[in-house]
């Protein structure tokens, strides 16, 4: 009998960073429990890609704050192009799955973790820090690096 939700879940995250997390994002969705490999990529993506506007949402929101210091404006507006860049190329990647696309969800997953760790370069080469933005995206480049790792299980 072929492996199916939380169970597949942890065969697909063994090679995770972070196994826990990987699990944890994999089953976080009702659907998860009696998902197949394919749906537990599209899963991966849809998790990663809600992450990703949620982040870009807080970000918007901090760039609306009166007197931010001018090194964490400069930080929240590169991270607010990368974020805006990595929603759609999530998206992207949803398609292609939906496709069978496995290359084109490999280059967009692979541009929207370049995107991920753009944010994080502004965040630690700056003197403007935000620890929640930090963390938001330590979990979005986390939720990209399973779901790449998913497609490259999926990928005949």
């Amino acid at each position: 009998m072929q492996k199916t939700g939380k169970a597949l879940a942890e065969k697909l995250c063994e090679k995770s960073e972070d196994k826990a997390f990987c699990i944890s994002s994999l089953t976080s969705r009702p659907e998860a429990d009696t998902a197949t490999a394919p749906k537990l990529g599209v899963i991966a993506l849809s998790v990663a890609s809600t992450n990703a506007s949620d982040t870009s949402l807080y970000i918007k929101s901090k760039l609306k704050q009166r007197n931010l210091e001018p090194a964490l404006e400069d930080t929240l507006d590169d991270c607010s192009k990368n974020y805006l860049d990595a929603v759609a190329q999530l998206d992207d990647s949803l398609a292609a799955l939906l496709a069978n696309a496995y290359i084109d969800v490999d280059i967009w997953l692979n541009t929207a973790i370049t995107d991920g760790e753009a944010c994080e370069d502004a965040l630690s080469e700056r003197a403007g820090n935000d620890a929640e933005l930090a963390r938001r995206n330590t979990n979005f480049l986390k939720l990209c690096k399973d779901a790449l790792l998913i497609n490259t299980i999926l990928t005949p």
